[in-house]
């Protein structure tokens, strides 16, 4: 469908419900939408990943999802409380509630027809959450499996590095011990004259944060992704 990460870039982030509403909006359009919204809120962006993983295997109702963000070290560094982030993403169409009678059965538009709010309302018994298409799309542009791939090739000399760090952080680590085992490495001079500086090891813990690969909770530890990446490097 031809949408990348780079485009996403030039998206602006359509906050406004209205404006939404006025548009016409394809399914590439509302895909390039979610992305603008994980592009404008660098803080949030994992935890919103993370939410539209959680909900990826199937629906949740709403109070068993906001339970579970409020456990993601994700969330440490969120700006809003669950549901709010939860509503960003319905209102940016990459989840939808399906509201639920006594039954267990869907409050369709059709069974809400010709209904008051208050006869509705007394219908409604509980609240899911599911994934959208689009939901399933933005996580396959945002994968980070592709954002480590991407990285580890960008410039491959750093692969084994990268490889040690993620192994090294399988256990909570702080900075400093990250730090200490990366300094004086010949790879923080990879690239530079024999005059500059050598890079810092910040450098790989960074990157690979960007690239979904590891967090940072009281520590940096490794993510499901990170590890899945690390078996595969391990693995060839």
């Amino acid at each position: 469908m031809g949408v990348c990460m780079a485009d996403l870039d030039n998206v602006s982030f359509l906050a406004d419900k209205e404006t939404l509403q006025n548009q016409v909006m394809t399914f590439e359009r509302k895909v390039e939408h979610v992305g603008a919204l994980l592009f404008a809120n660098n803080l949030n962006r994992p935890v919103l990943y993370r939410i539209l993983t959680s909900v990826e295997p199937g629906a949740l109702p709403v109070f068993d999802l906001e339970e579970r963000i409020q456990a993601m070290p994700e969330f440490k560094s969120a700006t809003q409380p669950p549901y709010y982030l939860i509503d960003w993403l319905v209102k940016a169409e990459a989840l939808d509630f399906i509201e639920l009678d006594y039954a267990g059965e869907p409050v369709t538009a059709e069974r809400r027809a010709g209904k008051t709010e208050d006869e509705i309302d007394d219908m409604i018994a509980d609240m899911l959450i599911e994934i959208t298409d689009v939901g399933c799309e933005v996580l396959r542009i945002f994968s980070p499996l592709q954002r480590l791939q991407d990285l580890l090739e960008e410039v491959p000399e750093r692969l084994d590095t990268y490889a040690e760090v993620l192994r090294f952080v399988t256990e909570k680590r702080g900075f400093g011990e990250i730090d200490q085992l990366l300094q004086g490495r010949p790879i923080l001079m990879h690239g530079r004259r024999p005059n500059d500086n050598p890079m810092q090891p910040s450098v790989f813990v960074d990157k690979l944060a960007a690239a979904g690969g590891i967090i940072y909770d009281e520590g940096w530890i490794v993510t499901p992704e990170g590890k899945e990446m690390l078996e595969r490097i391990l693995s060839k």
